[in-house]
């Protein structure tokens, strides 16, 4: 490195505070987007970060949301399971809805219980025009039941990693997460470079003091973010260990040089992520400029809003409470799947009046089966390893259409197939989830170097069932 004053911060102890660098020598140096991601509370820096930030710029992909269910959440007894040849199983007394020939509502292209609450609860926020250019696609798959289960059947859905190596980047932040304390998830083929876990809107606000360089607000030129990215692509594991723990001491880099914090946010990097300040996320999420920024819904609304902008990598948020099997509370637990409907609905109205394209998984660790009974509306009596995990996309133009819904498929014996690709592989799963996505954003002939050792091209083409015509 060429910057002996910057080698003393990665390579000596050294009081941080006697050092006084330029303005000049940090944009050089590219220290102060690399103290972007230090600065970022609980992020593992990025150090791709302005290289894919920047092949971001010049083809944005489509928006991805994980809204991940933690428990075992019972879709089966809300999307009607078909069997492979797509006919309705001959009964579903196990799955909640008891006999064959109960009413069936189309929603989002796919059939749902009439009497199920999730699609209620879709239906509830979300306009026709958003649900009429929606799709929804059922993933049938043997999953371990709760977040404690059988470490080779656990759901590990987390694709931030492969995302970002995709080319879904943020332009100021990188991943951001809503519910740690409930995840059920852990990342597959590979890690995201950084999560930023939000327990409140002032989590991003305080990460944005230094990320927001990052963005297109006129503080770096593409010369200068060429020079950070070369640099950045430079630091060994052992210079960004150091960093990573000296994220004070870069803060007082900082100040010594005469970058505030404040200097940063009226440069205007702190602009427009605020969901409490746009008049469509404040409608569709039911808040205002009052509202606390530690509320869940404000919480939820920033987390698809940044996402939807494009601001953030990838926005995922873990509900709790989806364990709900037990005598007694059919009504608790239907109560929770129109909850879930209404963070799905909210997602596609925001994203249908922001005229953004969406993808959203929905995921979530085991099932439930009920008491064996005729009615559909049997109470939930157990954990049952039989499960769906949803694909939805949305599309402003209209042009997104289906070659069928449902990847994988149930028995008659009304348990999944797990003969299947996806039948019994969490990571063929997820591989397939990803295929999807790729496809969307014509970006399939990247599949192979982002889920290595999974789906073989003939396999690829029977998950596909999402296109854009």
């Amino acid at each position: 490195m060429k910057n002996d004053k910057l080698k003393k911060v990665l390579d000596e102890k050294t009081d941080h505070s006697s050092l006084r660098l330029s303005r000049r020598e940090l944009l050089e140096a590219g220290i102060i987007t690399f103290a972007a991601r230090m600065a970022v509370p609980g992020a593992v820096t990025s150090i791709l970060t302005m290289q894919n930030a920047m092949a971001a710029e010049e083809a944005a992909m489509m928006p991805f949301v994980t809204l991940s269910l933690s428990g075992g959440a019972a879709l089966h007894g809300n999307f009607v399971v078909k069997n492979a040849g797509g006919d309705l199983l001959s009964a579903y007394t196990k799955l909640g809805l008891g006999s064959a020939g109960f009413q069936i509502e189309k929603v989002l292209g796919a059939d749902f219980a009439a009497t199920a609450q999730l699609h209620k609860g879709i239906k509830s926020v979300a306009s026709a025009d958003a649900l009429s250019k929606s799709k929804l696609i059922g993933v049938c798959t043997n999953t371990a039941n709760d977040t404690a289960g059988q470490s080779a059947l656990r759901p590990f859905y987390d694709l931030s990693g492969p995302l970002e190596k995709a080319g879904l980047v943020g332009k100021i932040l990188p991943t951001v997460h809503q519910g740690s304390n409930a995840e059920n998830i852990k990342p597959v083929f590979g890690a995201p470079n950084s999560t930023l876990e939000l327990a409140s809107l002032d989590s991003m606000f305080g990460a944005l003091n230094y990320s927001s360089v990052l963005a297109n607000n006129g503080i770096l030129n593409k010369k200068q973010k060429d020079l950070l990215s070369r640099f950045v692509g430079r630091m060994t594991k052992t210079q960004v260990a150091k960093l990573n723990a000296k994220d004070d001491g870069i803060k007082t880099v900082l100040e010594e040089a005469g970058v505030k914090q404040g200097d940063i946010i009226a440069a205007g990097g702190a602009s427009g992520v605020d969901p409490r300040t746009d008049a469509n996320a404040s409608a569709v999420y039911k808040i205002t400029s009052t509202t606390a920024a530690n509320n869940a819904d404000a919480i939820s609304a920033g987390v698809v809003y940044n996402a939807l902008k494009g601001n953030v990598s990838h926005g995922r948020i873990t509900l709790g409470g989806y364990d709900y099997h037990a005598p007694g509370i059919r009504t608790a637990a239907d109560q929770k799947d129109f909850q879930a409907g209404v963070q799905i609905g909210r997602m596609l109205e925001l994203a249908s009046r922001m005229k953004k394209p969406l993808f959203i998984l929905v995921t979530t660790d085991g099932a439930c089966s009920s008491e064996v009974s005729e009615s559909a509306t049997s109470i939930w009596s157990s954990d049952y390893s039989s499960s769906v995990q949803f694909i939805i996309a949305y599309d402003p133009t209209g042009k997104l259409k289906t070659s069928g819904t449902q990847i994988g498929h149930y028995l008659n014996d009304q348990s999944v197939d797990t003969t299947t690709l996806v039948g019994s592989r969490p990571d063929y799963v997820a591989a397939a989830i990803l295929a999807n996505y790729l496809n969307l954003n014509k970006k399939l002939g990247m599949f192979k170097q982002l889920a290595p050792a999974t789906l073989q091209a003939d396999d690829v083409e029977k998950v596909v069932k999402l296109h854009v015509a």
